[in-house]
This record gives structure tokens, C-alpha cells and sequence, in this order.
């Protein structure tokens, strides 16, 4: 016996065939498409993060090697608390860095960047003046013709270098491992 189809059904059917999909879905699914397409080396060193962590995690064989592990801890504690508790011992860098100057890490690296491009010593240039600044993406609003940026404000210093007779602005992150030199 051959069963009629009624109208209703049919239009149900053709609806179904006509049905979007979910734009938050797709929006969620594209996005992860770009990011994987655009930004490989965070993937890689997460993978690589990923694996070193899993080598790194102890294996005891024995509570005598649990016992050993500790002992070096312990050491290495004590080591620590006279190296930090000795005045002479402490850093210029070990000093936590006021909100609104420069990381000595940073300047190093500006000045570095700069002697390593005009060929000048990098104990000849000098930081004549640094502000925070915000960017508007990861080129630190510096792209290339050809360059992809991130879209994502970027926090980081405005740094003006100085030879004595030449000055250079750099654009960098705040921890100064994104450099770029300001075109005149």
C-alpha cells in the first residue's frame, strides 16, 4: 500500500533543504579556521610547550629517589634565600620597575635592534625618551604592504634613541621582544 504524502509534509521538507546554519556556529568555526591558518608558530610552540612539560614532570622508581629529589629542593631553596637575603648579591634588574619607566630589558633590546641595523655601537646609542603607548594590532600599527597583523590592541613603549648627533623611535611591546623602527 502506497502512502500519500500530504502537503504539510512536503513543505516541511523542502524548509529543511532551504535551512541556514547557525551564524554563531559558523562565526566560532571560520574564526578557529583563520586562527590555525594565520598564526602556525603559537600552534607549534604550544605542542612543543605541551611536550616539554609532559618530559619535565618527574618518574620515581623508588621512594629513595623521592627522597633525593627532595633534598636537592631543599638545597636549592637555601641557596636561593642567602643569595636574596645578601644586600651585595641583588641585581639592578632584580628590583621590581616603576609603572611608567622603561625595563632595562627593553632598552637593551631597542638598543641592540639598532646597533645591529646602522652598525653603531650599542653602548654609543642612548634612550632619550620613552612613553607607554597602546597599538592598534601586532605589527605595532607598522605593517608591510604585504604583512598580516593581529587585530588586537597591543600595550607597549614608544622609545626615542639617541647617538648624540641622530635619532631613531622604535615601537615595541612591553617586554620589548616586538621591535619596530618607525619610518621618517
Amino acid at each position: 500500500m502506497i502512502k500519500r504524502i500530504s502537503k504539510n509534509n512536503s513543505q516541511k521538507n523542502q524548509n529543511r533543504t532551504h535551512k541556514q546554519p547557525n551564524p554563531l556556529i559558523l562565526a566560532v568555526v571560520l574564526t578557529g579556521i583563520m586562527v590555525w591558518e594565520i598564526y602556525p608558530p603559537l600552534v607549534h610552540s604550544a605542542e612543543a610547550n605541551a611536550a616539554a612539560l609532559k618530559d619535565s614532570l618527574p618518574r620515581w622508581e623508588s621512594p629513595e629517589q623521592s627522597t633525593a629529589v627532595s633534598q636537592k629542593i631543599s638545597s636549592s631553596r637555601l641557596a636561593l634565600n642567602s643569595l636574596i637575603s645578601s644586600p651585595d648579591n641583588l641585581a639592578e634588574n632584580a628590583r621590581p620597575n616603576p609603572p611608567n619607566q622603561l625595563p632595562a630589558t627593553v632598552a637593551a633590546a631597542v638598543r641592540q635592534d639598532l646597533s645591529r641595523q646602522t652598525g653603531i655601537a650599542a653602548d654609543k646609542l642612548k634612550v632619550t625618551e620613552s612613553k607607554l603607548q597602546s597599538w592598534p594590532n601586532t605589527c605595532l600599527g607598522l605593517a608591510k604592504a604585504d604583512e598580516i597583523c593581529g587585530q588586537m590592541i597591543v600595550e607597549g613603549w614608544r622609545v626615542v634613541v639617541s647617538d648624540g648627533g641622530k635619532t631613531w623611535v622604535y615601537r615595541t611591546n612591553t617586554r620589548g621582544n616586538m621591535l619596530r623602527l618607525e619610518k621618517k
